[in-house]
């Protein structure tokens, strides 16, 4: 399982120290750089996954998409790469913290940190579809609160890239009807998968 890779190093540099989380696609690890001794986040797809062309293709896409968008509000990645095992691993920016839906759960947000977690959001955003690239899973668990006010935005997984000769392979990854992402946050065209998001 998931816990037989703490104690590891992976890719001769990632030493991985516990997890922080397991979901059906993967596992979500704190690390060690060995060479920078720098804490990071390493994001590993279940080996059986690996068998599916789509979703390895979609983790590539989460790469590039987190790799470009270069924002303060964007969790930020570093490195990708493929384990002995076929496995494929994707190194992030180490976020410390609690998800947006965590901080919900508690109780109503005060209005002006309402805004300034809504503004951050929207930065973010904007900056990806200045780069052509639609979230399309922007929900509470994706948002990640530092500080409890600062926000870093989460998981690109099933992003659609409009843009970038970089990325073209990675546009059409989705079938027009398929139903993807989390119904409650979705879009119309998104849910009705009749129309292409944008």
């Amino acid at each position: 399982g998931a816990k037989a890779l703490i104690g590891q190093t992976i890719s001769d540099r990632y030493k991985i120290e516990r997890l922080l989380g397991e979901g059906g696609m993967g596992a979500v690890y704190q690390v060690e750089h060995t060479l920078m001794r720098k804490r990071m986040a390493i994001k590993v797809l279940h080996p059986e996954m690996t068998r599916l062309p789509e979703v390895v293709a979609r983790f590539e896409r989460e790469a590039m998409a987190a790799a470009h968008i270069d924002h303060p509000h964007v969790v930020t990645a570093t490195d990708f790469g493929k384990l002995d095992d076929g496995s494929f691993f994707l190194a992030l920016e180490f976020v410390e913290g609690k998800s947006l839906r965590e901080v919900i759960a508690q109780g109503p947000l005060e209005l002006g940190r309402a805004l300034h977690i809504g503004r951050q959001m929207a930065g973010a955003l904007q900056r990806a579809h200045a780069l052509k690239i639609v979230h399309r899973d922007l929900k509470p668990e994706n948002v990640f609160l530092v500080n409890g006010t600062e926000t870093r935005e989460l998981d690109f997984g099933i992003a659609k890239v409009l843009g970038r000769a970089d990325m073209t392979a990675m546009t059409s990854l989705t079938s027009t009807g398929a139903l993807i992402g989390t119904p409650v946050y979705m879009a119309p065209e998104q849910l009705f998968g009749d129309v292409d998001v944008d």
